[in-house]
């Protein structure tokens, strides 16, 4: 995915560069939100028992910004992340 075209980007070094990820299972920031999606290709996080829909992701410390496993992999060089792989991740 990064070594294609990527004007596709807009404004999400913004809040994205250089952050901190942490690797985390999927939850509301609110009671009002049902799902996030990942700000670089848009995928869908949820636990609405949906197809397709991821469980597990990268976000930033104030869980506002989500970013999917492949967009880390893609990405993380060019916005300088800095990863937090939780050893304490629950998965189901």
């Amino acid at each position: 995915m990064a070594e294609k075209d990527d004007s596709w980007l807009t404004d999400q070094a913004d809040h994205l560069i250089g952050v901190t990820l942490t690797r985390r299972e999927w939850a509301p920031a609110s009671v009002r939100d049902d799902h996030d999606h990942c700000a670089l290709c848009w995928a869908k996080f949820a636990k609405l028992g949906l197809p397709g829909e991821l469980h597990v992701g990268w976000c930033t410390s104030d869980m506002r910004h989500w970013v999917c496993q492949q967009c880390v992999d893609d990405f993380k060089v060019r916005f300088r992340w800095v990863l937090n792989d939780n050893p304490n991740l629950e998965i189901d």
